[in-house]
């Protein structure tokens, strides 16, 4: 057995081998609760019996189901509306099952929009927002859901109905904190707690401008089909010689406050291979070649977007200017002789995230590492790191060939602060491939803790990896503890993937 996670891996080697592929137990009972008072209703029905339940919402990722056996999921789909869409303060009261791309849809007939993590527009915005993280592309303008929750309806473990901010004096949803100390901090922090402190049936999140039309003509079939390009926008492509001049032409185009998004999508390898559907072996061989020559691995994708004319020309000069005065060159997708046929779908990849809608899709799982909110600076020093993790496990055949520099990320809140993580694609159910993932993550974890780079994605969503963190960061688990022992008495909100009530030591 691998040193280190052993317990938590020997458990996920034990899933593969009885059933393949399929990663988490069923519950016990599914039940469709259509309110706030019916989730109240099952919840204390399930304290009543010492029965443990989980919510769940559009379902985007394993930590939507149940950890255990003996469980209830709350399966939250009928309870799907934008309640409220507030035009003038930039707001939208939102339930559980409002998908991004529902709440992004309506909000721009209004000349809104909302932020869209990046896992894609089929994410629910709520469990963003209340539960789970939510960076993404247009983070550089709109920030990412950990700061963009206001008001909430919370459900708590004991079935208490509390309503967080301003909605809890009668004074409306546009703040999440007041009167008194907030509880964002408590239920959500940086993370959240992943369906362990109980069920969210409402909350408010922000708004931002939208520079675009109401609508959007679509372009292509699903599932490879992409929008029209408004002329308003522009999509450019900055390609540097190394991370460095990267690193700094990001913090110089943010200290310029040009920009609608800034960013760099995943390997040109791993969009290529979610585009594969519509082609032959041979034109995706082709095609692969073809679009790593001409997105490098140094690049960021950048967006401009007015509906003032000048306004675009002039972000656009001082763009140009940043990028050359950093080593770098400045393309137009849309004049590129190769990236133009692909302008739409490259518009939908960056402005919607799109394409991250079916990360699944090349072999039923994916991994990160690294990764979460910090400085530019230290950020950028997880990408070689990754790189040459990762590149003797593809070199292996352990993980699909999406390459080496499979990094995605890039700066939000204007390159105040940054996120990078590294994605690989492996096969769940083939034991060297899972294999493989643990000792991948084990390896970065152990040089994400020796080189002091904080902590990594795949600690955050498991309590038994993130104990070994948790002394290097102001033992935080133990803080969680308190809090899921205040809030929860009776341990029956999965803490599957938030915190094991009692503590349990690392493997060494």
């Amino acid at each position: 057995m691998l040193a280190g996670y052993s317990r938590y891996w020997a458990a996920a080697l034990r899933t593969v081998e009885k059933s393949p592929g399929k990663w988490t137990p069923f519950p016990d009972a599914v039940v469709l609760p259509g309110s706030a008072e019916e989730v109240r209703e099952v919840v204390r029905i399930c304290n009543r019996y010492g029965v443990r339940f989980k919510a769940h919402s559009t379902g985007w990722g394993p930590w939507a189901a149940v950890s255990q056996r003996n469980s209830v999921l709350l399966d939250l789909r009928r309870m799907n509306r934008i309640l409220e869409l507030d035009e003038r303060n930039r707001y939208a009261v939102i339930e559980p099952y409002v998908s991004a791309m529902q709440l992004r849809a309506e909000a721009m007939k209004r000349g809104l929009t909302c932020h869209v993590a990046g896992c894609g527009p089929n994410h629910s915005v709520l469990a963003s927002c209340t539960s789970q993280e939510g960076m993404g592309a247009d983070a550089y303008t709109m920030s990412h859901n950990n700061r963009n929750l206001l008001g909430v309806e919370w459900v708590t473990p004991t079935g208490e109905l509390v309503r967080v901010g301003s909605p809890g004096s009668g004074a409306g949803w546009f703040c999440g904190d007041g009167p008194g100390p907030s509880l964002r901090g408590i239920f959500k922090g940086e993370w959240g707690a992943l369906g362990g402190l109980g069920v969210f049936t409402k909350c408010a999140v922000k708004l931002y401008p939208w520079p675009g039309p109401p609508e959007l003509k679509v372009v292509g079939e699903v599932p490879n089909y992409g929008y029209e390009l408004p002329e308003n926008f522009r999509l450019y492509l900055a390609v540097f010689p190394d991370w460095e001049s990267l690193n700094e032409a990001a913090y110089r185009i943010g200290d310029a406050k040009i920009g609608y998004l800034v960013w760099r999508t995943a390997s040109p390898q791993f969009l290529v291979l979610q585009m594969g559907s519509q082609f032959s072996e041979e034109e995706l061989s082709q095609l692969y070649e073809t679009v790593e020559a001409v997105l490098p691995v140094h690049r960021l994708e950048i967006t401009l977007a007015s509906p003032s004319t000048k306004e675009l020309e002039y972000e656009e000069k001082v763009l140009r200017a940043i990028v050359e005065e950093t080593g770098g060159e400045l393309r137009n997708v849309a004049e590129d002789p190769i990236l133009s046929g692909m302008k739409e779908y490259l518009f939908a990849a960056f402005v919607f995230q799109n394409y991250n809608a079916r990360v699944f899709s090349l072999t039923g799982d994916f991994l990160t590492s690294f990764g979460a909110e910090l400085c530019p600076d230290r950020a950028l020093r997880t990408i070689p790191l990754g790189r040459e993790i990762r590149r003797k496990y593809v070199e292996k055949g352990l993980f699909v060939r999406d390459g080496a520099e499979n990094f995605w990320g890039g700066p939000e809140e204007q390159n105040r602060f940054c996120h990078w993580e590294g994605l690989l694609s492996y096969d769940p159910a083939e034991r060297k491939s899972l294999e493989g993932a643990m000792e991948y993550v084990e390896e970065s974890d152990r040089v994400a803790l020796e080189r002091k780079l904080g902590m990594t994605i795949p600690s955050h969503l498991s309590p038994l990896l993130a104990e070994r963190f948790s002394p290097h960061h102001q033992h935080f688990q133990e803080w969680l503890r308190r809090i899921k022992k205040k809030f929860d008495p009776a341990n029956l909100s999965d803490h599957g993937y938030y915190v094991n009530p009692e503590p349990t030591p690392p493997s060494p």
